[in-house]
């Protein structure tokens, strides 16, 4: 039996981005994936500043820009275009740049996989199912076998077996390992059919569209948005009664894509319909068997954030099973990854439902009440993206955040005697104490935090972004986590010291625990 420190089933963007974390921390990774080749049409469009952190930390954010448009503004219209709301999409992030970009999907996976193929520690078990698995308790055993691709059949008879320390599956909303763990949904209420059209354009620039919009028409709720470079999507709601395999028909398609172009004006790439649901699984981990991605949770599209939220699982896993696979964190840091990232992709859910309840409204006289209640200024409140409530973040005597841990931290490039790089390419993959106040680097090193002072004897953060979020909050010093969440805030030395001790207890001071990471 083959043996893996790891084994991923299922190797979309989620299982890549944890595969290439592994293989980084030096650990073996197999890859069961039942399609013999990269799914070739494209499916989520859309990512935000925080995932294009993470392309840069893997080394790619210049190859993911290259197939990548940025965003401008994001519109929503009602049945007359008249206009409800502008989300400015080009404005100034925490990571720096704009907020969002849009991609398409195939080229981000080749870029992907081009990287990881290259690098040593990870095998393919590319056209092979997982059949089977068994927790043993010291390991865990998958059964694989040969996927008909043509006849979407398993051939059983040759099973082969893998062994690896931990099975992660990142299959899907039919997730075979999300089943075998027994995981229960939860279904927040959201079922709506759509149909999805990528387009083509021969010559973008002489389309008549807006550049990325919702049309809030009762008649037809329609999404018209970029999807990379070239291509566009338009999105349908479909109507009771409304069968995909009449809708989907080609002639069908450019009915409902003929107020904005016509055959002659491009290539029709795909349709397909969808039911945009709102699932949430409950038990992301049953011993040494855990899920990520679309096994986890689905969620409407409204806000683009269905990939984001699986490669921010996988962000958050494989820091973790990098230091428990390396012996420096007990098992127990495990039990942290649903605890963290449940809560925020639930809140994450419940954003885009609400954005979906607005523009889904068939009802004339309903849409008609929401119109002018945008019109009279009664609009819903921006909604906040949601910080970390739990895990590894630093906690007072009453169990309260330590400062403002759990928040997403900013970005920026740093300068120093003439040397500028990327703050998070001086940190690396480890938690790091952003400071103005320098303090004992031999107790740092001890429980594996880098320092990084600012200031006249430091480092310059050349756009202010650290500077200004420690100015707006107060704070003289944070500790960041490999992922870019807060770890906890300082006001002042004392609660300097505060956080440090906070970070012992969690086992960065020699008693192997949760997080020590002592080199």
């Amino acid at each position: 039996m083959t043996q893996y420190d790891v084994i991923i089933v299922g190797y979309g963007p989620a299982g890549k981005v944890l595969a290439r974390q592994l293989v980084d921390g030096g650990h073996t990774v197999a890859v069961v994936e039942r399609w013999p080749e990269p799914y070739p049409l494209p499916r989520a469009i859309g990512y935000d500043h925080e995932i294009k952190r993470i392309f840069h930390a893997l080394g790619i954010a210049d190859k993911v820009a290259a197939i990548s448009r940025e965003m401008g503004h994001y519109v929503w219209y009602n049945a007359d275009w008249k206009v409800l709301i502008d989300i400015d999409e080009t404005r100034d992030s925490i990571s720096g740049g704009p907020t969002r970009y849009t991609f398409n999907q195939p080229e981000l996976e080749q870029i992907l996989h081009d990287d990881l193929r290259h690098r040593d520690g990870i095998s393919y078990y590319l056209g092979m199912d997982a059949v089977a698995a068994r927790d043993t308790g010291d390991r865990v055993e998958v059964g694989i076998a040969r996927f008909d691709a043509q006849n979407l059949t398993v051939d059983r008879s040759e099973t082969s077996w893998l062994s690896g320390c931990y099975l992660v599956g990142c299959d899907g909303a039919n997730s075979f390992v999300r089943q075998l763990m027994d995981a229960p949904v939860t279904d927040h209420g959201f079922d709506e059919a759509w149909l999805v059209v990528d387009v083509r354009p021969n010559d973008p620039e002489k389309l008549t569209i807006p550049h990325a919009a919702q049309w809030c028409n009762p008649a037809r709720p329609t999404t018209i948005v970029p999807s990379g470079v070239l291509n566009r999507r338009w999105e349908f709601m479909l109507h009771p009664g409304e069968t995909p395999a009449d809708m989907c028909h080609t002639q069908r398609v450019w009915e409902l894509l003929s107020p904005w172009l016509s055959p002659d004006d491009g290539e029709l790439i795909r349709s397909a319909s969808y039911r945009f649901r709102s699932l949430l699984a409950r038990g992301w981990r049953k011993g040494r068997m855990l899920i990520a991605g679309d096994a986890a949770h689905l969620m409407p599209p409204f806000m683009g954030q269905g990939m984001c939220a699986g490669l921010r699982d996988a962000w958050n896993l494989g820091w973790k099973l990098n230091r428990v696979l390396d012996f420096s964190a007990a098992d127990s840091l495990l039990d942290t990854y649903e605890a963290e990232r449940s809560p925020h992709v639930d809140a994450v859910i419940r954003i885009s439902m609400a954005m979906g309840q607005v523009i889904c409204v068939p009802d004339p006289e309903a849409a008609l009440s929401r119109d002018n209640a945008f019109f009279a200024g009664i609009l819903p409140p921006p909604p906040v993206f949601p910080p970390l409530s739990g895990g590894i973040t630093a906690r007072d005597s009453d169990g309260g955040p330590m400062g403002f841990a759990g928040e997403l931290l900013p970005h920026d490039d740093l300068e120093r005697d003439g040397v500028k790089l990327r703050l998070d390419d001086l940190t690396g993959r480890h938690f790091a104490l952003i400071t103005r106040i320098a303090t004992d680097e031999e107790r740092l090193r001890r429980l594996g935090i880098r320092q990084v002072v600012l200031g006249e004897r430091g480092w310059r953060d050349i756009n202010g972004r650290l500077s200004g979020w420690l100015e707006s909050r107060g704070c003289v010093a944070y500790v960041a986590r490999p992922d870019f969440y807060a770890f906890g805030s300082a006001v002042n030395t004392g609660e300097i010291e505060a956080l440090m001790a906070a970070f012992e207890v969690l086992g960065g001071g020699g008693n192997k625990h949760v997080i020590n990471e002592v080199a």
